[in-house]
Order: structure tokens, then sequence, then C-alpha cells
């Protein structure tokens, strides 16, 4: 609507006000998801291979791409109107920075909504087992259980049941520092708010409430992580 009022780019003058808010939405609408298929096609391609800032400048470039070509073919349609070699620069040289400053701002918000927390955050130390949960409980793990030939696995934003063995479970959460304490029990170092000794076995507390029982076995290891005194 903004647009349509304003009338940027001659369109006040070539449009009526009802031709002119069509080719507007169109417009955003287009080139609003072609930006975000594309950042989402590289967040998932090259998320974890890349830097925070070389991530931002790629989404920017394929985003500035993209929209460009559906602004030239949106115009052809509506004005019948392809940009001359000469006038190419201009229009590119417009979209671009834009495109790289809506990266960037898009970059923030998702950073401010996770905590401080990028998606693609310390790409090299985010736990890869959080791609196999669902957007909305991939949070900070917590804990790792086994149930017959599944893991649960624990969150602060919930928990997920997922078919594979808690070995392979506890490699993908990489470099995240944690512990086996049961044979069927992993918790992260960080999530545990309290710990109890029960006989010559212990339970921890994560920060959930949940309560994570550590064998006999593995006594020694929690007091050297200092989560039992010695």
């Amino acid at each position: 609507m903004v647009l349509t009022l304003v009338g940027p780019y001659d369109t006040d003058e070539r449009l009526r006000f009802a031709p002119r808010a069509v080719y507007w939405a169109t417009v955003v609408a287009t080139t609003y998801s072609v930006g975000f298929i594309l950042s989402e096609l590289i967040r998932n391609r090259w998320g974890r291979t890349l830097s925070h800032l070389s991530l931002i400048l790629l989404t920017g470039l394929a985003t500035g791409t993209g929209v460009s070509i559906c602004v030239i073919a949106i115009n052809y349609a509506a004005f019948a109107y392809i940009p001359s070699a000469d006038e190419l620069p201009a229009l590119i040289g417009t979209i671009f920075p834009v495109a790289v400053v809506i990266a960037v701002v898009f970059d923030v918000l998702a950073t401010h909504l996770t905590g401080g927390e990028h998606p693609a955050h310390d790409i090299s130390t985010r736990p890869p087992l959080l791609d196999r949960l669902p957007l909305d409980k991939r949070g900070r793990i917590l804990a790792l259980s086994v149930e017959d030939h599944y893991v649960r696995i624990q969150t602060d934003r919930g928990q997920e049941v997922v078919l594979m063995r808690l070995g392979d479970a506890i490699r993908e959460t990489g470099q995240l520092p944690g512990l086996q304490v049961h044979r069927s029990h992993w918790v992260a170092i960080d999530a545990v708010v309290a710990a109890r000794r029960e006989g010559d076995r212990a339970i921890l507390t994560l920060a959930n409430q949940a309560e994570i029982p550590v064998s006999r076995r593995y006594v020694p290891e929690i007091k050297e992580a200092g989560l039992l005194p010695r």
C-alpha cells in the first residue's frame, strides 16, 4: 500500500491507482518469495561451510540476481519494457544494495528471535543433531535418552523421538560439552542445574526439570566434571 500511494519509479504517472496496486502487490509478493526461497536454499546448502559474513553476502548476491530477473519480467509484462544495456547497470545498482540490506535485516531479526543465536550460528560448532528436529524444537540440547531403537532428544524448546542409535546421536552433538552418564542417557553439562547422590548412583536434574539417572559406572566422570562433590 505504501508503494502504491507513493508511486515510485514514475508508476504514479504511468498507472492509475488500481493497476498500480496490482503492480506493486505483484512485485512485492514475487520478489519476497524469490528472496525467501533462495535464502533458505543457500542456508541449507552452505550454512555449515561458509562464514557468517560470506553467507550474508552470498544470500544478498543470489537474492539480488533473482529479484532483478523478476523485476525485469514484471516490467516487461506490465509495460512491455526491457532495460537497455545502458540502463541495466542502474537497475542492478538499485536492486543489489537493497537485497544485501534486507539480507542483513533478516539476519539480525533471526538472531534476535532465537535469543541471540543465529540459525547458522558458529557453523563449525552448531550440533548437526538439531537438523533432525522440527524447526520449533531446535534449541539448546539438554539430554539424549534411549527408547527401544529410538533416541529421545530433549531441548529447551521441547522433545522429539528420532530413529537412530545413541552413539550416533552423541557424535552429532558435535562440540557441545556433554557426558554419557548411563548406557541409555547422555546430558549436556551446561543443562545440569542440580545433582544428588542416591546410594552408589546419582540423579541429575536438568534445566527443564527432567531427572536423568547416573549409573555407578559413570559417577566418577560426573565428579570429574564438577557436577558432584568428590
